[in-house]
């Protein structure tokens, strides 16, 4: 699949290059390319292209250097800024007392920072959704990036009223399937 030209805005690549800069001692150039660093080091405009590499790179980067590969950590990570995210930007997001809504219009506004068809979302049941992660990022990549947004959907869930939330992995890109597929269940 060829993702040369695929993109993300500035607004998704903006908090991993406040990251990264208040981490100058990391060894930044062992994860990301000269021109992932010039991209970095320049002023980050949230309505601008960049390249999705500079973006995978960078969240390995941090996973590695920032969280230690804690995937925990990421999922707390993904939490909080889904939390901020929803409360303090994209209020509209969120649809009291309907998790499935909010996150289908979650979906929504996020295929509005990638150029390319990021992940998709099947209602199974009422309290039952599954996600499913196409085989678009590097083996290496979607582990830490599927934990993010899982804590992320948990944290939705419970913002919308849905309780005790779980999320399951039916399929892993990780350990070779081909794609990723989330089973989310709540009360």
């Amino acid at each position: 699949m060829d993702t040369k030209n695929w993109q993300v805005k500035g607004s998704m690549l903006v908090e991993y290059v406040r990251m990264i800069r208040r981490n100058k001692d990391r060894p930044w150039n062992k994860y990301l390319t000269k021109e992932d660093m010039e991209i970095i080091e320049e002023r980050i405009m949230p309505s601008m292209w960049y390249p999705l590499g500079t973006y995978l790179r960078a969240g390995m980067a941090i996973f590695k250097e920032i969280t230690g590969g804690n995937l925990q950590l990421v999922r707390t990570g993904g939490r909080i800024s889904m939390e901020r995210m929803v409360k303090d930007i994209y209020n509209t997001i969120l649809q009291a007392g309907d998790p499935a809504k909010s996150i289908e219009r979650f979906l929504a506004m996020r295929r509005q920072f990638f150029n390319f068809e990021v992940w998709s979302m099947q209602k199974v049941a009422d309290k039952i959704i599954k996600i499913i992660i196409p085989k678009i990022l590097e083996d290496q990549s979607i582990e830490p990036y599927a934990a993010q947004l899982a804590g992320g959907l948990e944290r939705l869930i419970e913002l919308t009223g849905g309780n005790n939330p779980k999320i399951t992995f039916l399929k892993r890109q990780w350990t070779g399937d081909g794609l990723t597929e989330m089973e989310i269940i709540w009360d």
